[in-house]
């Protein structure tokens, strides 16, 4: 009996399946034209945009583009820091590390105050490793070795005066 009802099901079904294929073709025999898309959806957007993936509040770098070509002209800094503008005498390697550049101590992504002939530079300890420190300006990466002073004969301390620490460059003649 179970097996007379599956019977008669498959073929139901199988009925069912050839009506629908006969009633898609023509009056003639031929398939009907399949389905036409009228508009097709898309994403644009502008080239200034904010990209959606990005925190609130970030923003794209500024990039000036060359006249005669698209590829984009990154501007290098005017001021070119060397290792020898610094020193570092000692490092700690903790948590925060600390490095001890001209005299002070300072951490990882703290600013340093250096002065440019007349002009305040934004220097950022980028960095404390084991033998130096990375210092980042303006997208410039300058690394910084650790130079031990020879001890030697020391002269008396001095009486400590109330001054505002900077590390002072000088302007190099072109």
């Amino acid at each position: 009996m179970k097996l007379l009802t599956s019977l008669l099901t498959i073929a139901a079904s199988t009925a069912a399946l050839s009506s629908t294929v006969h009633a898609e073709s023509g009056a003639d025999g031929n398939a009907v034209a399949g389905y036409d898309l009228k508009n097709r959806s898309g994403f644009r957007s502008d080239a200034d945009a904010r990209i959606p993936f990005w925190p609130i509040g970030w923003q794209r770098p500024k990039v000036k583009t060359g006249v005669e070509t698209s590829v984009p002209v990154v501007e290098a800094p005017a001021i070119q820091l060397q290792a020898n503008h610094f020193t570092v005498s000692s490092i700690l390697l903790g948590h925060p590390a600390l490095a001890t550049i001209n005299g002070r101590s300072f951490e990882e992504g703290e600013m340093l105050p250096v002065i440019y002939g007349e002009q305040r530079l934004k220097v950022i300890v980028r960095s404390i490793r084991d033998g130096g420190v990375w210092l980042a300006y303006e997208g410039q990466l300058t690394f910084v070795p650790m130079r031990r002073p020879e001890l030697g004969n020391r002269p008396a301390q001095q009486k400590a005066e109330a001054v505002e620490f900077a590390i002072r460059i000088a302007p190099t003649q072109k």
